[in-house]
């Protein structure tokens, strides 16, 4: 029997200034998406860690396909337009478009990077075979985006956790500016910094190019 796939796709880390931008898609079977609201799978931002910790688990227990991509930093200042590349968003949807390719979902819901997902929608273009929807806050009115929700900000933790004593990576973090202020006068920066970003480049950080190779 064919699988009637449902799935949704959503990112974690994106206004960062440390870490990965993690994209992740989630697909389950077309019967069984109520279930995720019975499971407790909302918007990971309105849980706890633990609490999203324990749902990525039951998704996984449950079979769901999951599906994640890591865009590090580096690829991240590549892509800056102040450095001619091709944006942030138009990265994120190449990112999301190879996971729907790989798992050719039946219809893939997607927390729209532009305000407006018809932009989003032309930018990505049609995959063949798969009814993609973009919409707006998408990962609070679709339970299957939610649950890619929290596979993003569950698998950005973790990662952002392997980097150190950091904090969450984030520039509204006191102990992530701290963090960065020290590598700041160090006068070197890791590759888990995000170069291109404005919140680096005021600190007088170095912002060597990454064209090498």
């Amino acid at each position: 029997m064919v699988r009637s796939l449902v799935a949704g796709v959503d990112e974690a880390g994106r206004g960062s200034v440390l870490g990965p931008l993690v994209i992740a898609l989630i697909a389950v079977e077309e019967e069984t998406v109520e279930e995720l609201s019975a499971m407790g799978v909302r918007d990971s931002k309105s849980l706890t860690p633990r609490a999203r910790e324990r749902l990525f688990g039951a998704l996984v227990e449950r079979g769901a396909v999951i599906r994640v991509k890591l865009l590090e930093p580096e690829s991240i200042d590549r892509s800056a337009r102040s450095r001619g590349g091709i944006g942030l968003n138009a990265l994120e949807l190449r990112a999301i478009r190879e996971l729907i390719e790989e798992v050719k979902p039946r219809v893939v819901y997607v927390d729209s990077p532009y305000r407006n997902p018809t932009r989003a929608r032309e930018l990505m273009g049609r995959v063949e075979g798969v009814d993609v929807r973009f919409a707006v806050r998408a990962d609070v009115r679709f339970p299957v985006v939610a649950a890619a929700s929290i596979v993003a900000k569950v698998t950005r933790d973790r990662a952002v956790r392997g980097l150190g004593d950091v904090g969450s990576g984030y520039p509204s973090d006191p102990r992530t500016m701290g963090h960065l202020r020290a590598l700041a006068a160090s006068g070197s920066l890791p590759d888990y910094v995000r170069r291109s970003w404005r919140t680096v480049r005021s600190l007088g950080t170095p912002d060597r190019h990454l064209d090498e190779g």
